[in-house]
């Protein structure tokens, strides 16, 4: 695609409707540069370096019109056939290899229900094709290991089950596995046998036999998968509490332990690079770079930064990225919850990415597939004034949703080159504005979208006439931009529904 300017989109645009032509190659690498109302747009120098997508895969779905996935929940099984999960995961992969997405994360890669090794092989050759990093995500001490679920020697589960001296254990020295359901309750699994429902099992950290497991495990990872890298956590469902830990621990820890962290990491990351020394290592923090400052002995998931994180982070692997959380600070009109230049991250070594759940149904309002440019470009100009080079966001959830699309095109395009300033005014003009029938009516999705922010519930009330208003425009756009409108008139209905 040559050079285009904001006359030629337009007219591309009302002629025969461009939307699936800007979402497909708009950013694959060729920069569409606009006319500004100051001149020609410049080139500038991209303040993000590093976008990446997070996916669990009983969650992500691509594929249309498939039976079995889920849209909300962690440790799920897996529903869909092994056909489905290959289509899902190529049309993602591609979509990012057109779209300047650099990495996708996917938790529950290696699986026996839907392929095992073979699988994973096939999206590394797609990854591979497209010049996308496939990372796999492991689980240290929880979240399956590396192989998350099936009959593998390197799947966490089976490796406790068959060393049950080598759980995690509470206060009381009691297991601390659990299942929960689907509005919150949690109940206790056995360890005395094969495990039944998916759940939450925790490895002790401090137990040589689990560290070796987790070298052992990654070794083999990397050589037999080609991937671009992994994302390592240590868990944020709980922290062992036996003599060795609670000996080893200079600090307290809520669900997930820093020092913990600061052990594991570097543990894992000479695995990796023992046989892939290029491969990309994200390292989880659960945490928001921001000072905590109480009023909890620990911060929790979401929570600022503990006084002692800096401790650790000293002894992380250098080279490494390591990734934050921003929804607290974005979400909650919350004066203990402020990002401000105390929240800064520093180099040294390290590489730092963002991460929200915007777009999910995993709290804070949100609901799988909103448009939620607003949260994410506030997002990318905190995170850049903040010495951030590097975004994630879920990328579950298909672009045929045109929320969804939007916020993929958004991380695409806020803090890029042509967007440095992460101005949502300029996303609306270069990117929705083709894809919904011109500027005007870019605007007005927009607004018509934020009825449905559960922040201002007295909005509903607006829908009835917003459905109205987009019936009435159909007729006069074209294709492409029609389609987006009636997802968003579908969506609106579907909340007035009852």
């Amino acid at each position: 695609m040559g050079i285009l300017n904001r006359r030629d989109m337009l007219q591309l645009s009302a002629a025969c409707g461009v939307g699936a032509a800007i979402s497909e190659a708009a950013f694959s690498g060729q920069a569409i540069a606009l006319d500004s109302p100051s001149g020609p747009a410049v080139q500038n120098e991209s303040p993000i370096k590093t976008r990446m997508f997070w996916t669990w895969d009983h969650s992500t779905e691509w594929a249309l019109n498939r039976l079995g996935a889920h849209t909300h929940g962690s440790c799920n099984e897996y529903g869909r056939t092994t056909q489905s999960f290959l289509d899902d995961y190529t049309a993602l992969l591609r979509w990012c290899g057109r779209n300047n997405v650099d990495a996708v994360v996917v938790w529950g890669l290696l699986r026996d229900g839907h392929g095992g090794l073979e699988s994973a092989k096939r999206l590394c050759d797609v990854a591979a094709k497209e010049n996308v990093k496939l990372l796999c995500g492991v689980g240290l001490n929880a979240y399956g290991g590396v192989y998350y679920e099936g009959d593998s020697p390197y799947n966490l589960e089976r490796h406790l089950q068959e060393n049950p001296e080598l759980y995690a254990v509470d206060a009381e020295g009691n297991s601390t596995n659990f299942s929960i359901d689907a509005i919150g309750t949690r109940a206790r699994l056995s360890n005395a046998s094969t495990p039944g429902p998916r759940g939450f099992y925790h490895a002790c950290p401090s137990r040589p036999e689990n560290q070796k497991f987790v070298a052992e495990s990654l070794t083999w990872l990397f050589k037999n998968l080609e991937l671009g890298g992994v994302q390592i956590e240590t868990g944020d469902t709980g922290v062992c509490q036996c003599p060795l830990c609670r000996d080893r621990r200079k600090h307290p820890a809520d669900t997930f332990s820093w020092e913990d962290m600061a052990m594991m990491y570097p543990l894992a990351a000479d695995a990796v690079r023992s046989v892939a020394p290029d491969a990309w290592i994200v390292c989880e923090t659960y945490s928001h770079p921001e000072p905590y400052a109480g009023p909890k002995a620990a911060p929790g998931f979401g929570d600022g930064k503990a006084a002692w994180a800096d401790e650790s982070l000293e002894k992380f692997p250098r080279g490494v990225f390591i990734q934050w959380v921003a929804d607290r600070y974005l979400r909650q009109a919350d004066p203990d919850r402020t990002w401000t230049d105390r929240g800064r991250v520093s180099g040294a070594g390290l590489r730092h990415v963002m991460r929200a759940h915007v777009g999910t149904d995993w709290g804070w309002g949100a609901f799988r597939g909103e448009v939620a440019l607003d949260w994410i470009s506030q997002m990318v100009q905190q995170s850049v004034s903040s010495g951030f080079e590097g975004i994630s966001l879920f990328g579950e959830v298909s672009p045929f949703q045109t929320g969804a699309e939007l916020n993929y095109l958004a991380l695409s395009n806020f803090g890029s080159a042509n967007n440095p300033t992460s101005d949502q005014n300029i996303f609306e003009e270069q990117i929705a504005a083709p894809l919904l029938g011109g500027q005007f009516h870019a605007r007005d999705f927009i607004r018509i979208a934020g009825l449905l922010d559960a922040r201002y519930p007295e909005k509903r009330k607006e829908i009835p006439a917003a459905i109205t208003s987009i019936y009435g425009r159909l007729p006069a756009l074209p294709p492409d931009a029609a389609q987006r409108w009636c997802w968003l008139a579908n969506k609106l209905a579907s909340f007035a529904y009852l």
